[in-house]
């Protein structure tokens, strides 16, 4: 191998170890307030018990916070009524909470299916010209006079506890925004499966970002905000079709905290092709990319906290990874592939088959191969690590499976994509 590009390989693997460490040891560091006993408590509640935290008594009922959730549609016949229930079902003061939905000029049938809410006291239906996400979102805002005001994507579905374990969360003055813990929903594919591994890692990370509050995005399912947000920071606006991700960015470039509610269950469905799926990620990743272009002034910032002097750069740093990987390994598989076709080209096909066997003083120990391993067991240790956050369960399952084989082969298509599509300043659409 090259040395020159051979440091180049250790740097990254060592650079991405690093953070894998540091996220690790963040685990540890809080590990009583993650693991603690009340999970068990917190699953029974998301098995149909009642919650106490919000809800119970006319005292509590008094002091708890008036809540908003906007949602906003646009084509999601299929799954707005769905996405509405589960807000109706919320266990939190019916007289506390009001629903916003949003007809971001839809041309299938969501309207119709929004009617059915017309003479709903609880519910308030408006219909506009499309204009995008954020101003459906800023409709709602406008037309709500809540403490509270929160989004929930119409594709999504909410746990009834998860706003009664969110909104405590704004006791704390200092906290002007609160994400839930996404989950995928009823997963029966193998492309499913690992999403669901995936969103499970996804509440891990989310929880320790939060430690050091350094959350990078608050997701439009179910994110909560202080209405005083919205007068401070301003509105939400157009952002590369990623406006849930440029809000978490403003909110930190105004010195904000931002939570996480990691019992706060919320559902999402999620793509059932692959061509879906790398559409929604070329999305996600490419406005990861621009907006943080955009945010470049919080790099490095130790006013900004974790957020710039972390979060920011271990996620570029992460992507540069991943497609200098699949570069390497793409080159590598054809070049090995080349010698083999020569090969059989001169001498015809040989096939010889050996037990393999373990020889210990052969034992590779450079240094590329050491951090490739601590890599792998670390990655290993997310998937449990999240496993255990979102279901209460060590137990090893087929969505970590699936997740371990074949998620390294899609990643790549997207990571590549997207940074063709930043560099290019290529938005794309949204579907």
């Amino acid at each position: 191998m090259n040395p020159v590009f051979s440091i180049v390989m250790e740097a990254f693997l060592f650079v991405s170890l690093y953070i894998q460490v540091f996220l690790i040891i963040t685990l540890f560091e809080h590990r009583e307030a993650l693991f603690r006993s009340k999970e068990k408590g917190a699953r029974r509640k998301e098995q149909g018990g009642r919650s106490k935290e919000i809800g119970e008594g006319r005292k509590e009922a008094e002091s708890v916070p008036t809540v908003s959730i906007i949602v906003p549609c646009f084509n999601e016949q299929a799954t707005v009524v769905g996405t509405i229930e589960s807000l109706k079902r919320l266990r939190y003061p019916a007289d506390k909470l009001s629903i916003l939905a949003v007809d971001d000029g839809s041309t299938d049938d969501t309207w119709s299916y929004l009617e059915r809410y017309a003479a709903d006291p609880q519910v308030r239906i408006f219909r506009k010209e499309n204009g995008g996400k954020h101003t459906a979102m800023n409709l709602g805002i406008a037309e709500s006079r809540s403490d509270i005001i929160g989004c929930l994507d119409a594709d999504s579905f909410v746990h009834a506890e998860a706003l009664s374990r969110m909104a405590p969360l704004f006791a704390d003055p200092r906290v002007m925004a609160v994400t839930p813990a996404i989950k995928v929903r009823a997963p029966q594919t193998v492309l499913e499966h690992i999403q669901y591994a995936e969103y499970n890692i996804g509440i891990f990370l989310r929880k320790m970002y939060s430690v050091f509050n350094a959350i990078h995005v608050t997701p439009g399912p179910f994110s909560l905000f202080r209405r005083s947000v919205f007068e401070q920071v301003g509105p939400f606006k157009s952002a590369y079709n990623t406006e849930d991700l440029e809000m978490a960015l403003r909110l930190h470039s105004h010195n904000c905290v931002i939570e996480n509610a990691e019992h706060a269950y919320v559902y999402t469905t999620p793509p059932a092709t692959v061509r879906a799926l790398v559409k929604q990620r070329v999305r996600w990743t490419t406005g990861f990319l621009l907006n943080v272009r955009d945010y470049r002034r919080l790099f490095f910032s130790r006013k900004h906290g974790q957020i710039g002097t972390f979060t920011l750069p271990a996620g570029v740093i992460s992507l540069v990874t991943v497609l200098f990987f699949a570069g390497y390994a793409a080159v590598d598989a054809a070049t090995t592939t080349a010698d083999s076709l020569s090969r059989w080209y001169l001498v015809g096909w040989q096939w010889h088959w050996q037990w393999p066997s373990f020889q210990p003083f052969f034992i590779d120990t450079t240094v590329v191969r050491l951090l490739t391993f601590a890599l792998v067991v670390l990655a290993l240790a997310f998937l449990f690590f999240g496993k255990r956050m979102a279901t209460g369960s060590w137990k090893p399952s087929r969505d970590m499976a699936y997740y371990t084989i074949f998620y390294g082969f899609i990643a790549p298509v997207w990571v590549a994509i997207s940074w063709g599509r930043a560099l290019t300043r290529n938005v794309g659409s949204w579907r």
